[in-house]
């Protein structure tokens, strides 16, 4: 099966040639390697000009985009230059082992019904015992309309299990193109995009693995398929820019794909949640507020790729829900809440207020 792995790149040039050379070391036969360049600045462009240069085990191609199209615009670019049945998404920040893409492919290939691989990806950087520490094995949604990466943060000890998921991380996972392209929105023009480019950057992946599941597709965990993430040694980046689109892309992503009678059942602990997590911002990342109302006002297109949808879900919302929606633990989570927002959560720093 061959494989077309999309890097989104922006300002990236000190983790990009861990990244490159990670991928082209990958065993499996048919892979190329697109990277989107979204019009860096910081000397990525002559960096993948000298990789163009240079002779590889898999193709190297990339796409220098004249503006930053964020991650869904530039994964969207890269999708339109690719024919490969599976497209493995891969940060930058990202490191797979060798084997990695062989062994999601064979996950992918065993089940025609499966639409999203997702691999046991670790932390770059070991837990104070020394211990690998987990940084996802998948997404777990919950009542509250708030998402984690399963196990993040935990010892891994081999606790989570092969088998299915509700999604799979942006980070680093392989999608089946049949998939993409069912669940993709449609255009004026029936032209496809695949990520939502209104969310820009985070929660697209929430999303994604939501849209797949209404349309009947799965996703599952593939524990040997192992890489590494830098996200969890680097600390959360908690910038205004990243803050107001987390903020915002939660509730857009919500009011996209919810079942609304469920979400109405689950409206208290939803408004008190999303209270406690406006206040968080208030404290935190002040700066943060005025970007996130301005995220709010795309909640009509939300609401207009709701009826789109809806009116292609196979499965019922509401199913999708009472499957998938955990219990939401409010006492662990309001405990970590406050430790935010004294600034002393692990890996939290509080940010400059000016």
């Amino acid at each position: 099966m061959k494989v077309t792995a999309i890097v989104v790149s922006w300002n990236a040039a000190a983790q990009l040639p861990a990244c490159l050379a990670a991928l082209d070391a990958q065993d499996h036969a048919d892979l190329e390697v697109l990277v989107v360049d979204n019009a860096s600045g910081d000397g990525s462009v002559q960096l993948l000009e000298r990789e163009l240069a240079r002779e590889h085990r898999h193709p190297l191609r990339v796409r220098f985009n004249a503006t930053n199209r964020g991650f869904a615009g530039g994964v969207n670019d890269g999708l339109a230059e690719s024919d490969a049945p599976a497209v493995l998404l891969a940060n930058v920040d990202v490191e797979p082992s060798p084997t990695l893409v062989s062994q999601l492919v064979a996950a992918l290939a065993a089940d025609v019904t499966v639409g999203s691989v997702q691999p046991h990806l670790l932390r770059t950087v070991p837990g104070p015992d020394g211990r690998a520490v987990i940084d996802t094995t998948g997404h777990v949604a919950t009542r509250a309309r708030l998402f984690r990466n399963r196990g993040e943060g935990e010892p891994d000890e081999g606790r989570y299990e092969r088998g299915e998921v509700f999604g799979v991380s942006g980070a680093l996972a392989l999608h089946r193109r049949a998939m993409l392209d069912d669940v993709a929105w449609r255009g004026p023009e029936g032209a496809g995009e695949y990520l939502t480019e209104d969310l820009f950057a985070y929660f697209d992946d929430i999303e994604l693995d939501w849209r797949a599941r209404l349309r009947g597709w799965r996703a599952v965990y593939e524990p040997d398929a192992v890489g590494r993430h830098e996200r969890g040694g680097a600390g959360p980046r908690r910038t205004p820019v990243v803050e107001a689109l987390n903020y915002a892309n939660r509730l857009l992503v919500v009011a996209t794909c919810d079942h609304g009678p469920l979400l109405l059942r689950s409206a208290p602990l939803v408004t008190v949640t999303t209270a406690l997590k406006t206040l968080e911002l208030a404290v935190t990342v002040p700066r943060a507020l005025p970007g996130a109302l301005r995220g709010l006002g795309r909640l009509p297109a939300a609401r207009r790729r709701r009826r789109e949808l809806q009116r292609r879900a196979s499965v019922d919302p509401g199913v999708v829900v009472a499957r998938w929606f955990e219990a939401f633990d409010a006492r662990a989570w309001v405990r970590t809440w406050w430790r935010r927002v004294r600034g002393r959560a692990p890996g939290v720093a509080r940010p400059d207020r000016d």
